[in-house]
């Protein structure tokens, strides 16, 4: 599994006459409290709100789609790890934003920075590990150098029932070769995708069931 995951998934659907003109309150909630209040939160909900394209007008002026207001959010609370963590889902491979400091950071150094702020963040070290290449390393702000491997290790840590995080590490893994979990148990590839298959209790993902078959080969 190889997509970067968002704190809060979106579905953006066509709204009745009467859902839409409350979802049109909500957004006018949402921009006068970012206008009045610098508010993170609002614009978090605001980014949740918007269809990739959409834009909002703040009363300033300013027109800000989805990316921008992940960029409002981290300059009303720079601690805010979910706008990092959204920002670096919604940029391409590649591409850069600049912050409202002056910094021009990567999806890379945004997943970086949202450990920063959280180091207890699920998400911010999954994501970090999904766009890390192969043989790769990153140093975090706190001097850890991070591999693909001990980024997965630091997700399942942080919530042990991540089906994607297990199933993540196993294919890290070459055949023979284990790994410890930070709560001290070893896995080897082949447990690792049984151990996500049985966390997987929706069955949403067919990924593990293939990693097995692959390993029983």
């Amino acid at each position: 599994h190889t997509h970067t995951h968002t704190t809060h998934p979106h579905t953006h659907t066509t709204l009745p006459t009467t859902a839409a003109a409350a979802a049109m309150d909500e957004i006018q909630r949402c921009v006068d409290a970012i206008c009045n209040e610098s508010s993170s939160d609002a614009c978090m909900e605001l980014c949740q709100m918007l269809a990739r394209g959409e834009t909002v007008q703040l009363h300033d002026g300013r027109v800000l789609d989805k990316k921008q207001l992940y960029v409002e959010a981290i300059r009303c609370d720079p601690e805010d790890c979910g706008a990092f963590i959204g920002l670096g889902c919604a940029l391409e491979a590649g591409e850069t934003v600049q912050l409202d400091d002056g910094r021009v950071l990567d999806k890379r150094q945004l997943f970086v920075e949202a450990v920063h702020c959280n180091s207890d963040d699920v998400l911010s070290y999954f994501n970090l590990g999904i766009v890390l290449a192969a043989g790769e390393t990153v140093q975090l702000h706190d001097g850890r150098v991070m591999d693909k491997k001990k980024l997965f290790v630091e997700a399942i840590r942080c919530f042990p029932d991540f089906d994607f995080a297990f199933y993540n590490l196993s294919v890290e893994l070459s055949a023979g070769e284990t790994v410890q979990l930070r709560d001290g148990r070893t896995f080897d590839q082949r447990q690792l995708f049984i151990h996500g298959i049985n966390e997987d209790v929706d069955r949403e993902c067919s990924f593990g069931l293939v990693g097995l078959a692959i390993t029983l080969a």
